[in-house]
């Protein structure tokens, strides 16, 4: 009974605390804090309970705001991945930029071997192997996919070369790693059958193994997966903060990259109605990355996923091009919706760790999710927002300076210009493949004689 009546005296005093915490933040109600660190500099703070009494257009809140005056390889990524090109009017349009990896063996090289190199990668080999295939009357090269499939071996891909390059460059230094080089790179005849590969060996099971796995692999995936796996590859290299960071590596190692593959074919397998098999992908990769994305979202190339751990992607959600989705970012439903749910992410979009993005709301082109915000609401284009709720902190500004400027001047190009316009010639030969494989599936009888064409022109 004295405890309880203690209790009962001390309750008062308690109340007494409370009511005179309230009092004092109501005192601050109507005020504002100003931080300042430059006459010129434009960072300001408001109490989370005051109201501003100010223009709220350029508040800074988080330390990704005010950061955005300094090196960020990330959000100038966005800038970057655009090219600037003058028409003949003299006026200023935007196209997306290509992206390019040029290793450090390659720049390790003399300008001998270094011409000799950018001339072999220039040239188109064919194995003997196929050559006599195409001479063949009653071989698999007269299926049209087949076809298609052989013509983009020949292609001369510069990523592939140079991933082949530090693949030998590395025997030199550590002969350990030859199994797994022979296995996955060095036997491989493309850079999709090289991820194939190692992928096969790293989520094979009793049920499926590895050889069951690279045929459904290989079999599933279009040529226009093989270009978002190319683009997909390359983010995972030139957005990748560490300086030990290789096309050989990525191939090899990165698990983000890996979980996208799988994804890629299980969306495939969505596709085809064999929804059995592609929830088993999924399954599979998320037991195996820790990433759950769903066979029936739609994801474009040239998505740098940092690692699987944490990554929730949902069934109706849809990611642009050129975007990076850091660990534990959720693109998920709110629980009151039906049907499409999920969310629509712009190109070139930046979610930090651990940001959700909640309900079917539109995430305009070059925003940036910071972390551990939670979006229910359309975001605009180029705002950053950040909070619990998020909410419009500041819009970015055009950084032209990034931007990169298109040139057809052979003079004075440097290897990064010359390994970029090999890049471009690459995407572009391997476009018109893409163009023949969908003009096939819409059933035109045309695309037969164009790809008959190209496979007797030797590309």
């Amino acid at each position: 009974m004295m405890m309880h009546g203690s209790r009962v005296r001390r309750r008062p005093m308690i109340t007494l605390l409370l009511l005179d915490v309230i009092s004092k933040a109501a005192s601050y109600s109507s005020k504002t804090i100003l931080f300042r660190r430059q006459p010129n500099s434009r960072f300001e703070r408001t109490l989370l309970y005051s109201t501003p009494s100010f223009n709220v257009d350029n508040i800074v809140i988080d330390h990704a705001t005010i950061s955005r005056d300094s090196e960020d390889m990330w959000e100038d990524h966005y800038f970057a991945s655009q090219s600037i090109i003058l028409n003949s009017e003299e006026e200023e349009t935007y196209q997306r930029a290509t992206q390019s990896y040029v290793s450090s063996v390659v720049r390790d090289m003399s300008e001998e071997d270094r011409n000799a190199f950018l001339t072999e990668i220039s040239t188109t080999r064919i194995n003997e192997t196929h050559q006599a295939s195409i001479q063949g009357k009653d071989t698999y090269v007269d299926e049209p996919y087949r076809k298609l499939r052989l013509l983009r071996r020949r292609l001369p891909d510069p990523l592939w070369a140079q991933i082949r390059l530090e693949a030998k460059h590395i025997l030199d230094t550590e002969p350990d790693a030859g199994p797994q080089l022979y296995e996955h790179i060095l036997r491989q005849p493309s850079l999709v059958d090289a991820l194939a590969s190692v992928i096969a060996h790293e989520i094979g099971t009793e049920l499926m193994p590895a050889t069951a796995l690279l045929a459904m692999i290989l079999d599933q995936l279009q040529l226009s997966d093989d270009i978002n796996l190319h683009l997909d590859l390359i983010a995972s290299i030139n957005r990748d903060p560490s300086k030990e960071s290789t096309a050989l590596n990525a191939l090899l190692f990165h698990q983000g990259l890996h979980a996208l593959v799988c994804y890629r074919v299980a969306h495939r397998l969505w596709q085809a109605e064999r929804t059995g098999l592609a929830y088993y992908m999924q399954s599979t990769v998320s037991s195996r990355y820790s990433a759950d994305i769903h066979p029936a979202a739609e994801i474009d190339g040239g998505l740098y996923l940092n690692v699987g751990g944490g990554v929730v992607i949902g069934e109706t959600a849809r990611v642009g091009r050129d975007c990076t989705i850091l660990q534990g970012v959720t693109l998920g439903g709110t629980g009151k919706e039906v049907g499409n749910r999920h969310p629509k992410i712009g190109d070139g979009v930046i979610l930090h760790c651990g940001a959700c993005v909640l309900g079917n709301i539109n995430v305009g082109r070059g925003a940036i999710i910071t972390a551990k915000s939670i979006v229910t609401k359309e975001v605009p284009e180029l705002a950053r927002v950040s909070g619990v709720p998020a909410t419009v902190k500041s819009i970015r500004e055009l950084r032209k300076d990034l931007f990169s400027q298109a040139s057809n001047d052979d003079d004075g190009c440097d290897l990064d210009c010359q390994m970029k316009k090999k890049y471009e010639i690459y995407l572009e030969r391997f476009q018109e493949l893409v163009d023949i494989e969908s003009c096939m599936s819409d059933g035109e009888n045309d695309c037969s004689d164009a790809l008959d064409e190209m496979l007797n022109s030797h590309v």
